[in-house]
């Protein structure tokens, strides 16, 4: 009987082991899970990667009425894995080393306005969306880089997105209660990036870099992440996915951890965001402190676990949430390993850390869909067991949700609950001041609304952190 609890313990349980390597060669302690009796793997078909006239060539994803998403009883959590990575590397297909993304998207700022990126992209904001304050710095290292600076952020849409934005918007002015149920098409587009001025960083090699204009100055800028956000069928939603640069900071080593005290995070190299003579805390990845640089991240590919166990503190469980982690975590793992066994250049040194959506299995029709987005509102990435949320439950990029990875405010790693939990849908939801459509799910039609309104992109900065938070604070009081 004992043997028979050891070995469900051992299927159960997961273990910690070192994975991905940074630039020096030293393994970093991201969480490498071995799952026991793993589901087939989800692998990048080899077409992804075509390469005509010396230039890779992958396929726009099959998003619409023929694609794997038009049935949503049969989708699995691989198809939109998959879709994320396609989308992806898509996007980042190069004519004349321009990417897809620079040469055919829009340019926007917060308030939806088009900019002109003709001689560079256009970098002014630098906040979070998690609050005004919350600010990515590089560290002053002791020697190397003589310089700290600041992680800016831009905004592409596609012209299917931008279109409906300008259409809806004015509606949204003068009658927001005539949009409820209306959605944004299938194929609507969204990104954020994020960049910095790639002189500070000490080998840029890695990193795709172009040209920008830092506050109107031109600066050779390198892309650290991205957010890549699409409808497609049956999801007006959106599917929301992130990339990052593989060498940005450490991560929190749950080895390290006890049942009751977080461990400290410290790292023998230096990283683009942690000073190696450095000792971080949950301090430095909380909102509203005011702390810009040595940070690190929580949750390997987004997908949350339980504190270390007693007199176990290499052993961790995943979190029971709404999604299976175990399924969700080794789908991510396996499509980055046969993506990274396959793609050649620049953007091989670019992962996928997860994306995030809703299960909508039994909502056929995109008005019973968007329907049931008004009524979730603001509860729409609540992620107990039973809840819709999908993939992973806590996603994040480590540039743009730098200081929300265990929820707002200050607390410990090892109390995160599934109640706790922050992901996209935690500020991107169906409602907004009370009116509700799925098309407030984009900040950015929040924004274009507001300068409608005649509101600074200030003024609407602040209305929208305000209304995520009253957001949040009245879901913990509900709880």
């Amino acid at each position: 009987m004992k043997t028979t609890k050891k070995v469900l313990l051992l299927i159960t349980l997961i273990s910690l082991c070192a994975c991905k390597k940074d630039s020096k060669g030293e393994k970093n302690n991201y969480t490498n899970i071995k799952i026991s009796a793993a589901p087939s793997e989800c692998l990048a078909p080899a077409n992804w990667f075509t390469i005509v006239n010396n230039t890779r060539q992958t396929p726009a994803p099959n998003e619409g009425p023929t694609s794997v998403f038009a049935n949503n009883k049969t989708v699995t959590n691989c198809d939109f894995h998959q879709w994320s990575w396609q989308k992806f590397l898509w996007l980042t297909n190069e004519v004349n080393g321009v990417p897809f993304f620079i040469t055919n998207l829009i340019q926007v700022n917060s308030a939806g306005q088009r900019l002109n990126p003709g001689s560079g992209i256009v970098l002014t904001d630098i906040a979070q969306a998690s609050s005004p304050s919350d600010i990515l710095k590089t560290p002053n290292y002791p020697s190397g880089v003589p310089k700290s600076t600041t992680v800016y952020y831009s905004i592409f849409m596609d012209r299917l997105m931008y279109t409906t934005m300008l259409k809806y918007g004015p509606i949204a002015k003068n009658d927001p209660t005539s949009l409820k149920d209306i959605t944004f098409p299938v194929g609507s587009l969204e990104l954020k990036t994020s960049w910095i001025d790639a002189s500070v960083l000490k080998d840029p090699s890695s990193y795709f870099i172009t040209d920008g204009l830092i506050n109107g100055v031109k600066t050779k800028v390198a892309l650290l992440g991205m957010h890549v956000v699409g409808v497609v069928e049956n999801h007006p939603e959106f599917v929301w996915a992130t990339f990052e640069h593989e060498n940005l900071a450490p991560a929190y080593d749950w080895s390290k951890a006890t049942p009751t005290t977080d461990a400290p995070v410290t790292s023998t190299v230096d990283y683009p965001f942690f000073n190696k003579s450095s000792t971080a805390t949950v301090t430095n990845i909380t909102s509203g402190n005011g702390i810009y640089t040595d940070v690190f991240s929580v949750y390997k590919y987004g997908v949350p676990v339980e504190k270390a166990m007693k007199g176990s503190h290499n052993v961790q469980l995943f979190m029971k949430t709404s999604q299976n982690g175990s399924q969700n975590l080794n789908n991510i793992r396996t499509i980055n390993q046969s993506v990274k066994s396959q793609l050649k250049g620049i953007w091989n040194n670019y992962f996928y850390n997860g994306s995030i959506w809703i299960n909508t299995a039994g909502y056929k029709t995109t008005q019973q869909q968007a329907a049931l987005l008004d009524s979730l509102s603001g509860t729409l990435s609540e992620s107990t067991p039973g809840k819709l949320t999908r993939g992973s439950v806590a996603a994040y990029n480590i540039t743009m949700e730098t200081y929300v990875q265990v929820g707002f405010g200050p607390k410990s790693i090892h109390q995160v609950t599934v109640d706790s939990l922050v992901n996209c849908f935690s500020c991107h939801n169906a409602s907004h001041r009370s009116k509700l459509s799925p098309l407030y799910i984009s900040h950015v039609f929040n924004g274009y609304v507001g300068s409608l309104k005649g509101l600074t992109r200030k003024q609407i900065k602040q209305e929208s952190v305000k209304e995520i938070m009253d957001d949040y604070n009245l879901r913990q009081k509900l709880r």
